[in-house]
């Protein structure tokens, strides 16, 4: 700007040198040593502003250019400095009557610098501070924007276990035809149990008939030692299990219903007492009442009648009950001082219709029903040989309310 306005103010005078038409040292070129400077240099011609208090600006020299000239467009002059002072120059070229003179000024380097830094100071502060919410505004997208995943996950969690029938529906639209699908295949598979179970139920009365006929037609005539009557009533022991089996193959039937553990081990030790009244056995029982398993109460009984009849079989002075909640599961203990199981035959004691003892009563199917119905429900059962006799620890999931 200001050599525009040099430029502008500069004519020939009477005797041709140049001069200006008006006065050009206004704030901030009145001010000497402050840096802001301006000369005009040529043949015969050499003017300057106040500050500059007589000196000289020194600027490298260049070739001359016409586009300069007719374009009167000022060119960078290069680094310079004055009295141990940095400054930034422009540098152009004009016409005064018949002489070409050259206009340069001058600024303070730390004009131009100064205000760079101060903006560097906010920018850079804004700029961190626009990191951080960018940041942090992509922590908490992802965080709630995966909620419903997570909520949907937890769902299908319930949905496994049995809390829940199906899906709810979700609150992001994306989602909803997700749900939508799982909810159709929980429902397709519902359909395709309760058919298995109509096929079992066919084959119960398929299979009842044909195996109460051969019970009533054996007699002690016969069938003098009773092998096959006892041959009969393992098959019949057998079918009333996997039709069991087939009636709960359903998930949402395994936790629907539930059997409080203190009351059915209650009932269950009451008529065992009655049943072996004659060995006069001490009951030592702690059955925490304050949960329920996840099982119907005529598995339940099926269960532990099975583990507490072979412990009132066995025991010959006392029989340990405790039943305690674990987290989301109950650990059921049950405790004799009989004989015990050799750890080598810890296994074989599971197989179907194999009797570890063929002289004491029974049929060999007892812990083998037991426990195909707890792994059926999720838990498992574990015969631990001890010194005083045997220990039968079961684990089944606790019974949670469904989710309204």
């Amino acid at each position: 700007m200001q050599i525009e306005a040099l430029r502008s103010a500069l004519t020939s005078g009477p005797d041709g040198a140049a001069t200006l038409t008006v006065q050009l040292d206004g704030p901030p070129f009145d001010r000497p040593g402050s840096g802001w400077y301006w000369q005009v240099s040529g043949e015969g011609v050499q003017l300057a502003s106040r500050s500059l208090s007589g000196g000289t600006i020194e600027t490298p020299g260049h070739a001359f250019e016409w586009r300069q000239l007719f374009g009167r467009i000022p060119r960078p002059g290069g680094a310079t400095e004055l009295q141990g002072q940095a400054l930034h120059s422009r540098v152009t070229d004009a016409t005064v009557g018949n002489k070409i003179v050259t206009i340069t000024a001058t600024a303070p380097e730390s004009a131009l610098t100064a205000p760079a830094f101060r903006s560097l100071m906010w920018l850079l502060p804004v700029m961190a501070l626009l990191a951080g919410s960018l940041i942090a505004g992509t922590i908490l997208q992802v965080r709630y924007g995966l909620r419903p995943l997570r909520q949907m996950t937890a769902d299908i969690g319930s949905v496994v276990t049995g809390n829940r029938s199906n899906l709810p529906k979700p609150e992001v639209d994306e989602l909803r035809p997700v749900a939508f699908e799982i909810n159709r295949l929980i429902d397709r598979n519902a359909q395709r149990l309760a058919e298995t179970r109509v096929h079992f139920a066919n084959m119960a009365h398929g299979l009842k008939t044909p195996v109460a006929s051969m019970m009533l037609a054996l007699d002690d005539r016969n069938d003098p030692d009773g092998s096959m009557r006892q041959l009969i009533n393992r098959i019949e022991r057998r079918i009333r299990n996997h039709l069991a089996d087939g009636r709960r193959a359903s998930a949402g039937d395994v936790v629907r219903t539930s059997s409080p553990a203190k009351r059915r081990i209650d009932d269950l030790v009451l008529v065992l007492e009655r049943i072996y009244a004659d060995k006069q056995l001490s009951i030592d029982q702690y059955v925490d009442p304050s949960f329920s398993v996840a099982c119907p109460e005529e598995d339940f009984d099926e269960i532990f009648g099975n583990i507490l009849d072979n412990a009132f079989k066995w025991a010959t002075g006392k029989i340990q009950i405790s039943a305690v909640r674990r987290g989301p599961a109950a650990k059921i203990s049950i405790r004799d001082d009989g004989p015990g199981i050799p750890h080598a035959r810890i296994e074989q004691a599971f197989r179907p219709g194999l009797r570890l003892d063929e002289i004491t009563p029974g049929d060999g199917f007892g812990l083998s029903i037991s426990k195909e119905l707890i792994e059926l429900y999720g838990g498992s059962i574990c015969l631990v040989p001890t010194k005083q006799g045997l220990h039968v620890a079961v684990t089944l999931p606790i019974f949670q309310s469904l989710d309204k």
